[in-house]
């Protein structure tokens, strides 16, 4: 399944990883309901937590460069 928004695209991410909502708010210190509504796409993150996001994508997926990443999860803005 193609993600069409970046909630669904960050959903994936963390379910293909084994990670909860939780473990991201918590590592990137926000609230879990935050990241909740950024997997419904009822809200999307600020810039700020778009890079962190990003960055810890990029560790979970051993990429030494975080912009690959960010790159593909720009492309749902």
């Amino acid at each position: 399944m193609e993600p069409k928004h970046f909630g669904q695209w960050l959903k994936l991410k963390l379910k293909s990883h084994g990670i909860k909502q939780q473990e991201l708010a918590t590592q990137i210190c926000v609230a879990e309901n935050t990241v909740t509504s950024w997997c419904t796409g009822s809200r999307e993150p600020t810039i700020r937590n778009f890079v962190w996001i990003c960055k810890y994508v990029a560790i979970l997926e051993e990429e030494d460069d975080v912009s690959s990443i960010i790159i593909e999860a720009s492309s749902f803005f």
